[in-house]
């Protein structure tokens, strides 16, 4: 075998073990590298103030971009949690909604049912015209007292919100189906009855008055 042979063999080699140790070095340092995660305690409600009781600190075995994960804690991030958690899950950022991006609104409703902190609701409002329109989808319920209820609105629609509180407009609530899909146009009366009937009540043209 001529030199020249010998030295690229030589060379290969040399850049095949260099190689080699790469990987086992990265292996090695993968498999003892951790972050620090933030894991719930306990069930908590969406809408509850995100709090120390709430949440600890523990290490696992991963790297910093091996999953979303929510790095600061209580003590630096004033938040409410966007949805349930159960006890054990690892918080992520998505898991907090800050305080400034919602604002907490007092409205009076009608019929409601029976309603717990942590629900999410729709909110429908009376039109003239004896129609219902949705003005609030998947809204979280902060605190409920009969016809009282508060919830966690959107800031730059807090103005809104306000203004409806403070109204004579009847609303009316639903507890929210995660994924379904709620028309937002008016309906009116004779129209939701017509839907609901179906082909039976295909000749249906008038309103059902009282004698």
């Amino acid at each position: 075998m001529s030199r020249r042979r010998v030295a690229a063999a030589m060379f290969f080699s040399a850049v095949i073990v260099v190689v080699l140790a790469l990987i086992v070095f990265t292996e090695r340092t993968n498999a003892t590298q951790t972050v620090s995660v933030w894991v719930v305690t306990h069930d908590v409600a969406a809408g509850t103030p995100f709090s120390a009781n709430d949440v600890q600190l523990v290490q696992v075995r991963a790297g910093s971009s091996d999953f979303n994960f929510q790095a600061e804690g209580p003590a630096t991030v004033h938040a409410f949690f966007a949805r349930r958690l159960q006890v054990n899950d690892i918080l992520r950022s998505d898991d907090l909604v800050p305080v400034t991006a919602e604002s907490e609104v007092a409205i009076n409703v009608e019929g409601a049912p029976l309603l717990t902190a942590g629900e999410s609701i729709d909110v429908f409002a009376a039109l003239s015209g004896d129609q219902q329109v949705l003005i609030g989808h998947d809204l979280v319920v902060n605190t409920a007292s009969g016809a009282a209820v508060t919830v966690l609105v959107p800031v730059a629609d807090e103005t809104a919100w306000i203004a409806v509180g403070a109204s004579n407009v009847a609303l009316h609530v639903a507890l929210t189906v995660p994924g379904a899909q709620i028309a937002p146009s008016p309906l009116s009366a004779d129209t939701a009855i017509h839907f609901l009937c179906g082909a039976p009540c295909g000749g249906f043209s008038g309103r059902a008055t009282t004698p």
